[in-house]
């Protein structure tokens, strides 16, 4: 019976990444708001998405038997194109996804519109995640963070809030690894070359990364437009309104 099992998952695991791998390079604005659970074929959902407009939950997938599975799956499972979340991102009891940084590159605003309980993002219970990895996260617009009860997330300390969060006094973030236990070491410091940049924040100047491999980047200059944020990439009736060199969302969408 759990070999049958296996065999199944296996299966799947590829099926999907071949049909990712196969995918029309075209972008799409996807909604209103998406629900991931149970079942991984659920991430074919965010294919091409470029902006989640509502809220992005990602929960309840895999348990301890199919640990291993789930890791493969994620270690090769990326959304490059996804830019934008106008809701909020909800993680919850997701095995075998240690980090976001491949899930999520690009992932750059949590806009907040709506909220989860006053909260634009949550981890929680997420047993196998070591790092939260979102590199190129520069602005949650509206609401706070909620980052609970990860009995292996460590690169908690080294994040600097301030960069992302207009007021940070609303966070909540306990019950995850001791810091005494992580070995948060940000790019370069083993080499006596360090990359990232120093920041204050909680009473600590020390450098600021999401993990080992990946610096956090600087605050965003915020200018507001009619329809939103300028500089994080909104489209203005047919101007293309860039986030950074390579990286825009697709037209028509209004925030």
């Amino acid at each position: 019976m759990g070999s049958g099992t296996e065999w199944r998952d296996l299966t799947l695991f590829w099926g999907l990444m071949l049909g990712l791998i196969l995918r029309p390079a075209t972008a799409e604005i996807c909604g209103p708001s998406i629900d991931i659970g149970n079942d991984i074929s659920e991430f074919r959902r965010l294919e091409n998405c470029t902006v989640v407009e509502g809220y992005l939950q990602i929960l309840l997938i895999g348990d301890k038997n199919n640990n291993n599975i789930n890791q493969e799956f994620f270690r090769h499972l990326s959304f490059p194109k996804l830019t934008m979340v106008t809701d909020y991102l909800l993680l919850f009891r997701v095995s075998g996804l240690d980090s976001l940084s491949t899930l999520f590159p690009n992932l750059a605003v949590i806009r907040g519109r709506n909220l989860f309980y006053n909260y634009a993002l949550v981890i929680f219970e997420m047993t196998s995640l070591k790092d939260i990895g979102l590199y190129n996260l520069r602005n949650i617009t509206r609401g706070a963070i909620r980052i609970e009860k990860n009995p292996e997330l460590c690169y908690l300390d080294s994040v600097d809030w301030s960069l992302i969060l207009d007021a940070e006094f609303n966070n909540y973030i306990a019950g995850n690894k001791q810091s005494k236990e992580c070995s948060d070491v940000c790019p370069g410091i083993m080499e006596n070359n360090p990359q990232c940049k120093k920041t204050m924040f909680n009473n600590n100047y020390n450098y600021r990364c999401w993990n080992s491999n990946h610096c956090q980047k600087g605050k965003l200059p915020v200018r507001l437009t009619r329809w939103g944020i300028r500089s994080v990439g909104i489209w203005e009736g047919s101007e293309r309104l860039q986030l950074w060199p390579d990286t825009c969302h697709c037209g028509g969408f209004r925030c």
